[in-house]
């Protein structure tokens, strides 16, 4: 699962939300995750928090259905204009590639908005 030879996908409304140094700090931590043997599901689900500092933000990496979830804190220095929103970024292991997408909900949310 999560094997680091499968390639990377991201898809375009993740880019347009999120920093690429954040996208890469993502990558890593689930890398970490995998040698580390704490992935049990093929989809992950990961929640920026809303609490940072200058050198500091925060991401909930939740699997299943939510029950087994890690607080990761990651170093980062760059522009926070992409917190607070209520971005889920989900990461799913596909059997060649490893996809990163926006949550469903947040989908909803930027169609909703663009459709005003």
């Amino acid at each position: 699962m999560f094997e680091p030879t499968k390639k990377h996908r991201v898809a375009t409304e993740v880019k347009q939300r999120v920093p690429e140094a954040v996208i890469a700090l993502l990558w890593q931590t689930l890398s970490d995750f995998r040698k580390q043997k704490k992935l049990v599901s093929k989809t992950i689900a990961v929640a920026f928090s809303d609490d940072y500092d200058d050198q500091t933000i925060y991401i909930l990496l939740m699997q299943g259905n939510g029950e087994i979830s890690e607080e990761v804190k990651l170093t980062y220095t760059g522009s926070k204009d992409f917190l607070n929103q209520g971005t889920i970024v989900i990461i799913n292991d596909k059997p060649h590639t490893v996809n990163m997408t926006l949550s469903a909900l947040n989908k909803q949310s930027t169609d909703a908005t663009t459709n005003k």
